[in-house]
């Protein structure tokens, strides 16, 4: 039984990230034309990934455990972008970033360990 919910949690963590990537390459175009119009929460869109992927590996070792890490990753976050003067994104893309972030952090380490 434990062998099939791990099937099926890793069958579905594999489609929320193929459905981020699909969704991201889809809307590449669309962001990067915005970007060069200097719409700039296009470009807090498209940095939002890489902002989060740094921060959850600045707080991977820290002594706070999941929803506590989670919150404060959304405050540096938001710090960040209000210290580069740019629009801060909303609590729902906050969250699907810090856990696509997550899940990439974890997925890349269990290919280390094997």
């Amino acid at each position: 039984m434990d062998n099939i919910l791990l099937n099926v949690s890793a069958v579905v963590v594999a489609l929320v990230v193929s459905y981020f990537v699909f969704w991201y390459r889809n809307h590449k175009n669309e962001i990067d034309s915005k970007r060069a119009k200097g719409d700039a929460l296009a470009f807090v869109v498209d940095t939002l990934g890489q902002v989060a992927t740094n921060i959850v590996y600045d707080l991977k070792d820290s002594s706070e455990k999941g929803a506590e890490k989670k919150k404060q990753a959304k405050i540096k976050i938001k710090n960040f972008y209000a210290d580069a003067n740019l629009p801060v994104p909303s609590d729902a893309q906050l969250s699907g970033a810090i856990e696509n972030a997550v899940t990439l952090m974890k997925l890349s380490e269990g290919e280390k360990h094997e």
